[in-house]
């Protein structure tokens, strides 16, 4: 008979009888579970905490990009107002600094443009 001592193998008479590895003591197994059972608990709340933050970064996210998309809409709507209002400016500047407005408004406080006699050239 010889016998092989990894546990598995034994040979008989010329004959080979598989025999199965020996199962390990109870005590050894539990201590490996609970510690196994703390990792899936430190995994799971790892998880748990990872969801929870993953959700609420998202909907802040979201929420930062509905402000700015509303702040752009207001600042382009203020900014067409403005822009209509700097023409009518640009309008009225060049209708009061015309001759023909010069004109009347010097003659409203009393001046009158010189006659022929009066202009000097240099």
């Amino acid at each position: 008979m010889v016998k092989d001592y990894s546990g598995c193998f034994v040979a008989i008479n010329g004959r080979c009888k598989i025999i199965p590895p020996k199962k390990k003591t109870t005590a050894k197994s539990r201590s490996f579970f609970s510690a196994t059972r703390l990792m899936k608990k430190t995994l799971g709340t790892m998880l748990f905490v990872t969801v929870i933050i993953g959700i609420s970064s998202t909907i802040w996210y979201g929420w930062q990009v509905q402000l700015s998309l509303d702040q752009i809409g207001k600042y382009t709507i203020t900014n067409n107002e403005l822009a209509r209002e700097n023409r009518l400016l640009i309008v009225q500047r060049d209708l009061i600094q015309s001759r023909d407005h010069m004109e009347k408004s010097a003659q409203k406080i009393g001046l009158y443009s010189p006659t022929k006699s009066q202009l000097r050239y240099p």
